[in-house]
């Protein structure tokens, strides 16, 4: 037994009544209980603190993980955060650990931290420490999410990154791809439907089949288009052009059939057969557009940008099959052999428009990831960049209010909120071009957006295009916006809702932005 201890035993037999050492023992006692009290509340205060570092620390692990896993990046962000919420010095403690682990590549973290708060009072009785522990976990999972991706497939997506043998469209697939799996690793093992839409578009969309599906008499039976007849002579031999608008019969067109043509070497008949993309519906050629939930598109009149509103019968509200082998622009030759646009109608000479029609949009559906993978492998890249078309076509797919709402408003089996993301990827600025067939036709021409075919041609499209963006965030779909291998224009960043513009600059950062979006469409959260 100690000094102290014989001490208190041989007062406690005293009857001599000395009240000084009682009143020594009663001081003692309760200076004890409240040096207790004082070191209690102080480990109840830094194990606090110790547990909510843990979570904020496997939290940012979490978020930091990539297509790499829970690699050695994401570890050092998990401990740089754990650290920065669970200052040692600050606390006034001894040694201190955070181990992280996950068995599942990094869809799930968990971590153990560990402790030692030495006493302030209690060590005056022989009290070494407490020893404090605090474990967490984190986890991505998400709710029911349609996610549309409106993707740039214009030529400039073939050209090799700087620095690498990589395509910019390799590097787009690569990171669609790994979207897949983190959504996919998200979702696992709950009962959430994630549901994907694609509309890849460059100076047009395929989008025919859809509209067909639909109601065929959503397209129309006759179109003009920008063409060329053969002039015979008397005895039926070909003997020149005469280039000028044409009315055609595109009924039989329209629905996948294959038609014949006179519009080959010396008026031959030419077979051909609808790839699905379109013309659009009527416009207004207007220097300017806006859009308010008080006064909707501002000029009226632009059918073609029309999110949610079915044909009516007229043909200014319907859409046009395009015809390549039918569209011819008109030229003239100057003395210097320089050739030039010609406004001349009808004329003698000409040459076939430029037309391009990327791979078939995709309404929303869930898919497997062999599907998904194979999507987007046979995504190609050409043609011209026109943001408005595979916007206001992303938009049309995706509302809720529009011709395809019987399938973005299809309940899912569990009766859970649907989150609705658009996720808009170009590689570079709006870049209309008034000599090709795009879905306004041969612009030069046809002047359904310009005055004179081509003044401020790429403005009056951003204008429709940012008044798009206004008209798909009012309907509650967040709209991302990646801009890959080139700057972040206005135009684009005005576009995007709210933290929700990202700037890649090479591959690695494209598959990061699609990630960082990945983890914002599921739900980052503490689950112990």
């Amino acid at each position: 037994m100690s000094a102290f201890c014989r001490s208190l035993a041989e007062l406690a037999r005293c009857r001599s009544g000395n009240i000084l050492p009682l009143s020594a023992l009663a001081i003692f006692a309760v200076a004890a209980l409240i040096g207790g009290a004082v070191d209690i509340s102080r480990g109840w205060r830094v194990q606090t603190r110790l547990q909510a570092a843990c979570d904020a620390g496997v939290l940012a692990g979490r978020r930091a993980v990539t297509s790499n896993g829970f690699d050695t990046t994401a570890n050092t962000q998990a401990e740089n955060y754990f650290y920065a919420n669970f200052n040692v010095d600050k606390q006034g403690v001894g040694e201190t650990t955070f181990l992280t682990t996950s068995a599942d590549r990094g869809s799930t973290i968990s971590a153990v931290a560990t402790t030692t708060l030495p006493p302030i009072m209690m060590q005056l009785f022989g009290f070494e420490g407490f020893d404090l522990r605090a474990a967490c976990t984190a986890s991505m999972e998400v709710g029911n999410s349609d996610i549309m991706m409106v993707l740039d497939t214009t030529g400039s997506m073939g050209w090799t990154l700087s620095g690498s043998s990589q395509t910019r469209i390799q590097a787009l697939r690569a990171s669609m791809k790994s979207f897949y799996d983190t959504v996919s690793a998200a979702a696992s093992g709950t009962n959430a439907r994630i549901r994907y839409g694609f509309v890849p578009y460059s100076s047009s969309v395929n989008v025919g089949r859809l509209i067909l599906d639909r109601d065929p008499d959503y397209l129309v039976d006759s179109w003009t288009i920008q063409s060329r007849r053969a002039i015979r002579r008397t005895n039926g031999t070909f003997q020149s052009w005469e280039y000028r608008p044409l009315t055609f019969d595109v009924s039989r067109y329209k629905n996948f059939n294959t038609v014949s043509t006179n519009t080959g070497t010396n008026g031959a008949a030419v077979s051909s057969t609808w790839e699905g993309c379109i013309e659009e519906r009527s416009t207004v050629s207007e220097d300017a557009f806006t859009w308010s939930s008080q006064t909707g598109f501002l000029p009226e009149g632009a059918n073609d940008l029309d999110i949610d509103n079915a044909p009516d019968g007229t043909n200014a509200t319907k859409w046009a099959p395009m015809w390549p082998e039918l569209a011819f622009i008109r030229t003239f030759t100057d003395w210097r052999g320089n050739v030039y646009m010609n406004d001349a109608m009808p004329s003698p000479t000409g040459s076939q428009a430029p037309s391009f029609c990327p791979s078939p949009a995709r309404l929303l559906g869930e898919m497997d990831r062999s599907s998904y993978f194979a999507y987007a492998d046979a995504l190609v890249a050409e043609g011209a960049t026109y943001h408005d078309i595979g916007l206001v076509w992303g938009a049309r797919l995706l509302s809720p209010h529009g011709i395809w709402s019987d399938n973005v408003l299809e309940r899912p089996l569990n009766g859970g909120e649907v989150s609705r993301h658009l996720i808009f990827m170009t590689d570079g600025e709006m870049a209309a071009n008034y000599s090709i067939q795009s879905s306004w036709g041969v612009e030069y021409h046809d002047r359904r957006v310009t005055d004179n075919g081509f003044s401020r041609d790429t403005q009056r499209h951003n204008s429709r295009f940012l008044a798009l963006c206004e008209a798909v965030k009012a309907k509650g779909i967040r709209l991302w916006v990646i801009a890959f291998a080139a700057g972040m224009t206005t135009e684009l960043s005005t576009c995007a809702s709210t933290d929700s513009a990202f700037l890649a600059a090479n591959a690695s950062q494209l598959d990061e932005a699609f990630q960082n979006i990945a983890k914002q469409v599921g739900e980052l959260r503490v689950v112990q």
